[in-house]
């Protein structure tokens, strides 16, 4: 966590002059990175449909599934450190959440000390 908290604090900045930050952002990765990390998924490996579960910036993120499905992510707390997670109020062992679960329109709760 203190890592992704410090390249995001560094390098994701657009500068004195407010021109462009570290790397640009051509394709558009470098934004996308930034975007999941900021809601608390970090994408280890683009191959894999799964996400480490970190602490969001964000006290709740929705997404809209379509259909009426909405998936919410929610922080409880204001620490930097996960207590606990919990996915359709059921814990989650270990850090990892697969992206058919996000899917199925429930809440992912992340608990903060």
């Amino acid at each position: 966590q203190c890592i992704l908290d410090s390249i995001m604090d560094r390098f994701y900045d657009m500068g004195a002059e407010k021109l462009a930050y570290a790397g640009m952002d051509d394709a558009g990765e470098m934004s996308a990175w930034y975007v999941f990390n900021a809601i608390g998924l970090y994408t280890y490996s683009p191959a894999d449909p799964e996400y480490i579960i970190s602490v969001p910036l964000f006290n709740e993120v929705k997404f809209s599934l379509g259909k009426g499905k909405e998936c919410t992510i929610r922080k409880e707390g204001n620490g930097k450190k996960i207590k606990q997670i919990k996915y359709d109020n059921k814990p989650i062992e270990g850090w990892f959440i697969q992206h058919d679960q996000l899917l199925q329109g429930k809440e992912l709760v992340i608990t903060t000390e």
